[in-house]
């Protein structure tokens, strides 16, 4: 019986182990990927509704900085051109920014051109401009000042260049933008500030949540979350089933106790308690020791650095680890709740028995 229970017992605890450090190592990559997330996409995205472009007369930008946990508050000039160097031309993605030095392509954009950094590209608006020969697309010849990696969220490939150079492009004039970039002190309460903007503007504009421009991503990162969950507590119900045999083991080794408590005036149902709080003991000692081992192994993971990763590829030394408590509360709690039912049915089996035939046979 003793060899059982503690089969049973390293099981469960080696199963919680194996969980807690999958989420840790799970929650610590998203973590990294929703950090470049957010420091590569606007928490807030405001732009026009029903209308071409916002400009200073507007004074949006004022009253968007004036909103409760903005931060900063920058214009942006948004479209697409035709990207040319010498025969061959693409199609791409372009915003202008305030803070943005020279022409900056992704290089998904510029690799089907084979465009290096130093190189002159000439870039061709969708919009076009009035001349003595009628309307002409507006040009604009630039260098190329380097070239962006692929971002962590970004839906499509998009070049950034001086908001002034975007303005021309796209024929905004000189105080012309699309939208609004909105940076906040709280980005997880994007979907709040979203609603104090809609509240402060008005239905002519729309204001868009970081999570909402990258939906795929998110969702993605949850479906993620979910699917390991459910796998990797696979083990943890294993090892359950391996309790629920030394429970029966236990229920039918000691049927001549549980006859002698029946006899001692004690009634089914207390009995089925006592068999169950021995089986669900088992379980809970067995989720307490896989959770510290799985926090203690994640924690000096963390710390140390353990399991290396080419930095190039991910972006990171090493693999991540990060303790969520809130997984692990959701573990422990389904973890012992499984204990104790699978305990439950060699616990009612043994207060059913008649008390005259287990002392028989005893």
């Amino acid at each position: 019986m003793g060899v059982v229970a503690l089969a049973a017992f390293l099981g469960l605890a080696l199963g919680v182990a194996a969980l807690v450090l999958s989420l840790a190592l799970l929650a610590g990559f998203q973590a990294h990927v929703k950090g470049r997330l957010l420091a590569e996409t606007p928490h807030l995205l405001v732009t026009p509704a029903g209308r071409g472009a916002f400009h200073d007369a507007d004074r949006v930008g004022g009253r968007l900085a004036a909103v409760p946990g903005v931060v900063s508050v920058s214009p942006v000039a948004r479209g697409r051109v035709w990207v040319s160097m010498g025969r061959d031309a693409a199609p791409a993605e372009i915003v202008g920014r305030e803070k943005a030095k020279g022409l900056v392509l992704d290089v998904a954009q510029a690799r089907p051109l084979g465009i290096v950094p130093g190189e002159t590209v000439t870039l061709v608006s969708s919009r076009s401009r009035l001349s003595p020969l009628g309307p002409v697309p507006i040009v604009s010849t630039m260098r190329v000042s380097g070239l962006a990696p692929a971002s962590a969220g970004r839906r499509a490939a998009e070049a950034s260049l001086p908001l002034d150079e975007a303005r021309r492009l796209f024929a905004l004039g000189p105080d012309g933008a699309t939208g609004y970039e909105v940076f906040l002190k709280d980005p997880m309460r994007a979907k709040d500030a979203a609603g104090a903007v809609a509240a402060a503007l008005g239905p002519s504009v729309t204001a868009t949540t970081w999570e909402e421009q990258n939906r795929a991503l998110v969702l993605a990162l949850r479906l993620e979350r979910f699917v390991l969950f459910a796998a990797v507590f696979l083990i943890v119900i294993v090892a359950g089933l391996n309790l629920a045999a030394t429970s029966a083991v236990l229920a039918a080794t000691r049927a001549g106790d549980a006859a002698v408590l029946s006899v001692l005036g004690a009634s089914p149902k207390t009995v089925e308690q006592v068999f169950r709080a021995a089986g669900g003991g088992v379980g809970v000692a067995g989720t307490l020791l896989g959770v510290a081992l799985g926090v203690s192994v994640a924690t000096l993971l963390e710390k140390f650095g353990v399991v290396p990763l080419p930095a190039q590829l991910y972006g990171m030394s090493h693999a991540p680890f990060r303790v969520d408590f809130l997984d692990v509360a959701a573990v422990a709690a389904l973890s012992i709740l499984w204990a104790f039912v699978v305990a439950s049915v060699p616990a009612r089996t043994a207060a059913r028995q008649a008390a005259v035939e287990a002392l028989r046979g005893a």
